[in-house]
C-alpha cells in the first residue's frame, strides 16, 4: 500500500475501571497481557494480541498525571471505541513519503511503556505519527511503528480460547461517508477504497475501516437497537474480529453465561454491556 501503511495496528478501547474491563475481556474468551503504563502519564493498559495487530484496553489509572484526554472522553461519552492505529513497516518512509503527498502529518513522535512481566518489567517502544484524517479527529487516527516488537507478540498470547484470529474490521460513524473518499484515497490508495451509496470501505491486509452515517447503520448491522443515543459524528462505533471456525466460537460461549445474538449474515453479536462499550461481533476469519 502507498506510504508503506500496512493495515490496522491496533483498535483502541477506553474504559473506565481497566481491571474490570480485563476481567470481561478474559471472560469473552480473550487471552490478555500483563499490564502494561505509559511512562510519565497517568494511563495504563492491557492488550489482546493477534498475529498481525491487537487490542489495547486503555484506562486512567492516576488523573493526577497527563492522560491525553482519556478521563474527559470517558467523562463525556463513556467506554468504548477510541480509535484505530495504522501499522507502518518504515516509519521514517511513512513520514516522507505522507509530506511529499501534501497529506501533512505530524512529526515523528516517540512513544514507550513499561511492560509488567512476571520476571521484571521491560520497555516496549514506538515510533507514533499523527495525521489529519478527513471527517476525523486526530486521536481517532494516526499511525504506528512498533521498534520492539518481540516484546508484544508471545506465542501464549496470541492463542484464545474463542477463537480469534484478528481485528477484521473497525467501523466508524461520520456525517458524510462520500467526502472522506479522495482522502482516503491519497493515503491508502484508490484500488483499496470502495464508494457505495451508503458507505466507504477501505481494504488492507490487516484489516478493514468502514466509514457510515449513523442513519445507514442498521444496512451494515442488521437488526442493530441502541439503548442509548449515539454520540455526535464522527466517532468509531464497532469493531469485527476474525475467529478460525464460527461454530467453535458459539460453542464456546455456552460456558460462559454470555449468550451472543446470531446474525442474519452469520455473525455473533456480543451485547456492549459485556464488552466495555464496544459493538462487537466475531466473524468467519
Amino acid at each position: 500500500m502507498p506510504h508503506n501503511i500496512t493495515g490496522i495496528d491496533h483498535a483502541l478501547v477506553g474504559v473506565h475501571d481497566l481491571e474490570a474491563a480485563r476481567v470481561a475481556f478474559e471472560g469473552l474468551g480473550f487471552t490478555v497481557t500483563p499490564r502494561g503504563s505509559h511512562i510519565g502519564w497517568g494511563t495504563a493498559n492491557y492488550c489482546v494480541m493477534f498475529e498481525d495487530n491487537y487490542i489495547e484496553l486503555l484506562g486512567v489509572v492516576d488523573p493526577s498525571l497527563e492522560t491525553n484526554g482519556l478521563d474527559t472522553t470517558l467523562a463525556d461519552r463513556g467506554e468504548g471505541l477510541l480509535g484505530v492505529a495504522l501499522a507502518s513497516d518504515s516509519p521514517d518512509a511513512t513520514h516522507s513519503s505522507l509530506v511529499g503527498a501534501g497529506l501533512r502529518p505530524s512529526d515523528l513522535l516517540d512513544l514507550k511503556r513499561k511492560l509488567e512481566l512476571p520476571e521484571g518489567d521491560v520497555l516496549p517502544r514506538f515510533k507514533l505519527i499523527r495525521i489529519g484524517a478527513e471527517g476525523l479527529s486526530e486521536k481517532h487516527l494516526f499511525i504506528c511503528h512498533h521498534l520492539t516488537p518481540e516484546l508484544l507478540r508471545r506465542p501464549e498470547w496470541l492463542a484464545h480460547a474463542n477463537g480469534a484470529r484478528h481485528i477484521a474490521s473497525v467501523v466508524f460513524v461520520v456525517e458524510n461517508p462520500a467526502l472522506t473518499a479522495n482522502y482516503y484515497r491519497r493515503l491508502f490508495g484508490s484500488i483499496h477504497v470502495t464508494v457505495t451509496d451508503d458507505t466507504v470501505t477501505v481494504r488492507t491486509a490487516q484489516g478493514n475501516l468502514i466509514f457510515v452515517n449513523d442513519v445507514d447503520l442498521d444496512m451494515l448491522f442488521p437488526g442493530l437497537s441502541f439503548a442509548e443515543e449515539l454520540p455526535p459524528s464522527p466517532h468509531p462505533f464497532a469493531m469485527t474480529i476474525g475467529v478460525k471456525d464460527l461454530t467453535e466460537t458459539s460453542e464456546y460461549f455456552k460456558g460462559t453465561g454470555i449468550t451472543p445474538q446470531a446474525i442474519s449474515n452469520g455473525s455473533l453479536r456480543i451485547d456492549p454491556k459485556y464488552t466495555a462499550g464496544v459493538l462487537l461481533e466475531f466473524v468467519q476469519a
